[in-house]
């Protein structure tokens, strides 16, 4: 038979920590992470607003039930256009076109729908995940301001007291689904 060994454990030992392999992934990770972020750049589309229609934003804010526009991008279906007015909804649709989005017929419809209601400045746009970020900036840029400089869109100005007109249609535009990603 065999007998049981006791395992002697010395409590009062010294233990020495080696810090040296720690040590040197940091030192390989610091650079490679320098260098990585010189690669990675974040850009932001700059846009200046007439004060008259920063104005007419805070208005929207204010009111108690705006009207609401939003878009609804899909990459099998297309856009929709979806306006909130009073509680009632009306949606239109531009459908892809040879399986790529159609711009022209999304700014004309978008133009309809300023025409319709030159009081809101805000859009929310809910892209589908498999959109990509290239298309999501053509879209915003179809719904900032009209392509004709003859195309303008009436603005009350409270300082002049009297309708001013911009090509401005959907200046601020709200990612609806940021939580979702």
């Amino acid at each position: 038979m065999r007998r049981a060994r006791k395992i002697k454990i010395d409590h009062n030992s010294e233990f020495e920590l080696d810090l040296a392999p720690l040590l040197a992934v940091m030192v390989k990770l610091v650079p490679v992470l320098l260098v990585s972020s010189a690669f990675i750049q974040v850009m932001v589309i700059e846009s200046e607003l007439p004060q008259v229609v920063s104005e007419a934003i805070q208005r929207q804010d204010e009111q108690k039930t705006p009207t609401n526009v939003a878009m609804e991008v899909d990459a099998k279906d297309g856009i929709r256009i979806i306006i909130t007015e009073k509680g009632q909804q009306k949606v239109e649709t531009v459908p892809l076109k040879d399986g790529a989005y159609d711009l022209r017929t999304l700014h004309m419809k978008l133009v309809e729908v300023k025409k319709a209601h030159p009081e809101v400045f805000k859009m929310e746009l809910s892209p589908d995940g498999k959109v990509p970020y290239d298309t999501i900036v053509k879209i915003m840029d179809e719904a900032r301001q009209a392509r004709d400089s003859n195309t303008k869109f009436p603005v009350f100005d409270t300082k002049q007291g009297k309708n001013v007109e911009t090509n401005y249609m959907f200046p601020e535009i709200i990612f609806a689904n940021t939580m979702e990603g």
